[in-house]
């Protein structure tokens, strides 16, 4: 599905860039493009969070 139609970047391709990142900038340039209307910006945050709720998930698992 797309979440950015300005760039025409797909959910999986911002859950990928989203891995590590730092910010909402962080993922569009790992992406190679830059936010145009804005209304994404939400939408990739969250990637951003979920990622890191994940890895904090994987980091509980691990040391239990």
């Amino acid at each position: 599905m797309y979440v950015c139609l300005c760039n025409a970047i797909r959910d999986r391709e911002f859950a990928a860039a989203a891995n590590g990142a730092a910010n909402v900038a962080d993922v569009f340039r790992r992406c190679g493009r830059k936010p145009q209307c804005g209304k994404c910006l939400p939408d990739v945050a969250n990637f951003i969070e979920e990622t890191l709720v994940e890895a904090g998930s994987m980091k509980a698992i691990a040391a239990e």
